[in-house]
């Protein structure tokens, strides 16, 4: 009897300890969960995210934050809502721009729905890039990188930037709030990246002698806030701890992004980030021409607004229409143009070939003897050919190569088919004009049939004009064009002239500086 007593006493002893161990390593409601046992390190973590692997989108804004980085996100969030993944994950590195572009991109960000929105700052999210990374559910970064600092600035009047004023700054301001409200990041904190007139204390009360425990209980509080405690809880809060001086802007490391609450983990790289979320496949929507276009224009759309206007201050103090005039015309274009790029995408080869032979046109019987637009001319044509080129489309005789190795021979095909086709160009206007176009019946053919044996050379013709003579320029001079001279005879003939530079308008006297190898030199006459 005693055995089958004791038999039953370790029974239930061994179904106390399992039932106590099942109870142990139960799970715990979110809302308990310390941040330590929220790390993304912890094995059990890790263990339930591997249940199911998940696919992610990867969307990469770098650069300036314009309308052509909204454009492009905008079109990317729909292609890789296609996919319908897991996550869509912004890898953010940037400096900042503009406020209207960057709460366009928040906005566009924000109405994600499905797919949990992730920031990775990869480098820095400086400025507007702070706001887009708040933006969504999840931040993340990687090792060294920054994150904060979001004042909106202006150029000031002597050159030097300013922080704009509270019209500004309290919708931006009230954009963190809801960011931080929505996403769950500290909404004081949030503030603090806008507002540099706001400093922002942490107090500790330690609810146990001795070091930091788990009752410790941590406020984040305004200093304004804290000056006006009275002193029993001043003295229960202890000497707090400034986390923003007065007069400065949030900006944190990564480290201190995730000690603040902001960053739910620092990882060394792009493939431990995909490692700990369980990312098994992945996908990267990329940027179109149309789109690098408009980046690469934004970038310099500055300097190119300069000279521009430069240029076109130049023409209008110097007579008529010139040089100057039709270049801040093409850069100022640009810079406007550059934005409807992404919308234009698939014309951009016909644009550059239209460009191209209306700078032909405009080198031809506009500004005759510039060589400037004729260059320009040619490379547009240029670029429209490589661009029309598509290696997609070489035919399947050509082999494969290796897999995971550089394949250079689409674009040797290509460089051979831009070169075929520039010969083509070439011999065939040669060929017509030799051997097609003598052909037709006369009256039929645009080409002269003059007799070569009573041509004059230019040389011979110039010799009869001496330096310091003067005539009357008959066309505009930009700066080649034609001008007529009283001959001795008494006559009068039209010779080809050029200045150094100088644009002379028509019916202006000239006077001849010097006569070389078959030019003739002018000037204006200074009565």
């Amino acid at each position: 009897m005693s055995k089958i007593f004791t038999f039953l006493t370790a029974l239930l002893l061994f179904a106390t300890f399992a039932t106590a161990e099942t109870t142990t390593v139960a799970p715990v409601e979110a809302s308990a969960v310390t941040p330590a046992a929220d790390s993304l390190d912890s094995a059990a973590t890790t263990s339930i995210q591997e249940l199911k692997k998940k696919h992610a989108v990867w969307i990469k804004l770098e650069g300036d934050v314009e309308p052509s980085m909204y454009d492009f996100c905008a079109r990317a969030i729909d292609d890789a809502l296609k996919e319908k993944p897991d996550y869509i994950v912004f890898e953010i590195n940037t400096f900042g721009g503009r406020l209207d572009a960057a709460f366009d991109l928040v906005d566009t960000i924000m109405a994600v729905k499905g797919p949990e929105t992730i920031a990775l700052v990869k480098k820095k999210a400086i400025s507007a890039g702070s706001l887009i990374a708040l933006a969504c559910k999840k931040l993340y970064m990687l090792e060294a990188t920054t994150i904060g600092d979001c004042a909106p600035i202006v150029q000031g009047g002597d050159g030097t930037p300013q922080i704009v004023g509270e019209k500004i700054q309290s919708p931006l301001r009230a954009k963190f709030r809801n960011l931080a409200q929505r996403n769950g990041y500290p909404e004081l904190l949030s503030s603090a990246f806008v507002t540099p007139e706001l400093e922002v204390l942490e107090l500790t009360a330690k609810l146990d002698k001795g070091k930091k425990s788990e009752r410790d209980t941590t406020l984040i509080i305004e200093s304004k806030k804290f000056a006006v405690l009275d002193s029993t809880e001043k003295a229960f809060w202890g000497a707090p701890k400034i986390l923003v001086k007065e007069g400065e802007l949030l900006t944190m490391t990564d480290k201190e992004a995730e000690e603040l609450g902001f960053s739910k983990g620092t990882f060394k790289d792009r493939n431990e980030f995909e490692t700990i979320l369980a990312i098994e496949s992945r996908s990267e929507v990329e940027t179109t021409l149309g789109e690098d276009i408009a980046s690469a224009i934004a970038a310099i759309s500055g300097i190119l607004l300069i000279l521009g206007f430069g240029a076109l201050y130049i023409e209008f103090k110097t007579p008529g229409f010139g040089l100057f005039g039709v270049i801040g015309l093409i850069l100022i274009g640009i810079v406007f143009l550059g934005q409807f790029a992404p919308q234009l995408d698939g014309y951009i080869p016909a644009i550059l070939l239209v460009a191209g032979v209306v700078l032909f046109l405009v080198e031809i019987f506009v500004m005759p003897g510039t060589f400037l637009f004729g260059i320009g001319g040619i490379i547009c044509m240029i670029l429209a050919l490589a661009l029309s080129f598509s290696p997609e489309e070489m035919p399947e005789y050509i082999p494969e190569t290796v897999e995971n190795t550089f394949d250079a021979t689409p674009w040797l095909f290509g460089l051979f088919y831009m070169l075929a086709c520039a010969a083509i160009a070439l011999v065939f206007p040669i060929a017509a004009s030799k051997y097609l176009i003598p052909l037709l019946p006369e009256g039929w053919t645009p080409m002269l049939k003059t007799d070569l044996e009573t041509a004059a050379s230019p040389t011979e013709a110039v010799q009869e004009i001496a330096v310091g003579a003067t005539g009357v320029a008959k066309t505009f001079l930009r700066p080649v064009g034609q001008a007529s001279f009283t001959m001795p005879d008494g006559s009068t003939k039209l010779f080809d002239v050029q200045t150094h530079g100088e644009i002379i308008e028509a019916d202006t006297s000239i006077k001849v500086e010097s006569v070389q190898e078959g030019h003739i030199w002018v000037t204006r006459e200074i009565n």
